[in-house]
């Protein structure tokens, strides 16, 4: 921000949130398929059989209402960061990444990721299509 003539604390007092957001594909209604996620899908997703217990999961299908494709429609995936006290205090401080991510989760924010899974996990969408755009975290 100093680099286009801002003072950090002008700009962090300014600052009331975050919004990231991506578009996912969701599944056809019409003819996506029930799918059990298999472990080497969960594996490469970075999860376990315990994060896929008590998820409704889909694979696409096609029909003619989805000209073949498996989707119909899409749906946002986001990730928001309200701003607080703490938050504001690490950004003017230029705290690392790090520990701000580490205090934005503290805050309850949820990573474009998360979002992607859980419309994963409610049958909206699939691994192959939130793979498109998010990377697993830590990775």
């Amino acid at each position: 921000f100093e680099h286009m003539g801002v003072p950090v604390h002008n700009f962090v007092s300014a600052l009331n949130c975050v919004l990231a957001q991506r578009l996912v594909k969701v599944l056809c209604p019409k003819c996506k398929r029930p799918h059990t996620p298999t472990a080497q899908e969960l594996k490469e997703n970075g999860l376990d059989a315990a994060w896929a217990s008590g998820g409704t999961f889909f694979d696409k299908g096609g029909c003619v209402d989805c000209h073949g494709t498996g989707y119909r429609g899409r749906q946002a995936i986001i990730e928001f960061l309200g701003m607080n006290d703490e938050l504001r205090e690490l950004m003017t401080a230029q705290a690392g990444l790090r520990e701000i991510k580490a205090a934005a989760r503290r805050a309850g924010m949820q990573s474009l990721r998360e979002s992607a899974l859980e419309k994963v996990r409610l049958g909206l969408t699939t691994f192959a299509e939130i793979n498109k755009v998010t990377f697993r975290e830590g990775s």
